[in-house]
């Protein structure tokens, strides 16, 4: 369960990240025609990459993360 709720906060994190950088690269990829060039068309594709990639990121951290603490713990208790 605990990997659901990190990967839901990975990709909620994901989609804020494409959020953010459409609306920072938009204005930069249009045309002079005002149509989107295809750079730009690329950006459609941003949210679902990054939520993707936002998940897998947060699940990986908090697995590495777990396993370093878990180490760590196991090496305190050998020290006494």
């Amino acid at each position: 369960m605990r990997a659901i709720g990190i990967g839901i906060l990975g990709l909620i994190g994901g989609l804020l990240l494409a959020v953010i950088l459409q609306d920072l690269l938009a204005p930069l990829l249009i045309d002079d025609t005002g149509s989107a060039s295809i750079l730009g068309k690329l950006l459609g594709t941003m949210m679902p990459a990054f939520g993707i990639v936002g998940t897998g990121l947060a699940i990986w951290i908090d697995r590495r993360r777990r396993r370093n603490a878990g180490d760590r713990s196991e090496g305190e208790l050998e020290d006494r």
